[in-house]
């Protein structure tokens, strides 16, 4: 199968977020737009999550997930979040986004339980956390080896990975040990 995907979304908790954002209407538009894979984004956001245990079904073959009321619908869900990072490195604040992505609804359960720690998870659809990106990358990656972590947006001037204003030279500069899970 040809996959035609954007796996970094947000869902209508986030802020600048449509309230259309719904489930239904991104399956509804990723057709329209030939997209077969989307990303639900914001799975750390307790509301949205729990939109996702209600609207979304597992696909046993796939091992992703579909629109329950319409499961004929040719669109597959991965269940995918971005957080936003804040940590000091070598005396200069690092303001780094992330992608998660992880093959279930249990697993991202198990996911949030931990990030709760280090932020609110129901301000925003992409929380802030008072953690470093290696400490976010280990949080996830004990959960399970088939969750992945990436940088999202890597180029934009804010709040990336190579941002000018607050991000890194390189990948293993801000990943550090863990930079082999990126």
């Amino acid at each position: 199968m040809r996959v035609i995907a954007d796996l970094h979304i947000h869902g209508r908790y986030s802020r600048a977020t449509s309230q259309s954002m719904r489930i239904e209407e991104i399956a509804r538009f990723a057709k329209i737009k030939g997209l077969n894979l989307v990303g639900t984004g914001d799975f750390t956001h307790p509301k949205w999550l729990e939109e996702l245990q209600k609207t979304l079904t597992l696909d046993a073959d796939s091992r992703l997930y579909k629109v329950a009321s319409d499961p004929n619908l040719p669109v597959y869900f991965m269940i995918t979040t971005e957080v936003s990072t804040i940590f000091t490195f070598e005396g200069e604040v690092k303001k780094i986004h992330h992608v998660i992505l992880t093959p279930s609804i249990e697993t991202a359960i198990q996911i949030n339980e931990r990030l709760a720690k280090y932020g609110d998870l129901t301000v925003d659809g992409r929380p802030t956390l008072d953690m470093s990106a290696p400490q976010l990358v280990e949080e996830v990656m004990e959960v399970s080896s088939e969750n992945m972590v990436f940088p999202a947006h890597a180029w934009t001037p804010w709040f990336s990975i190579f941002g000018a204003f607050s991000g890194f030279d390189s990948v293993e500069d801000c990943y550090q040990a863990m930079t082999k899970h990126i």
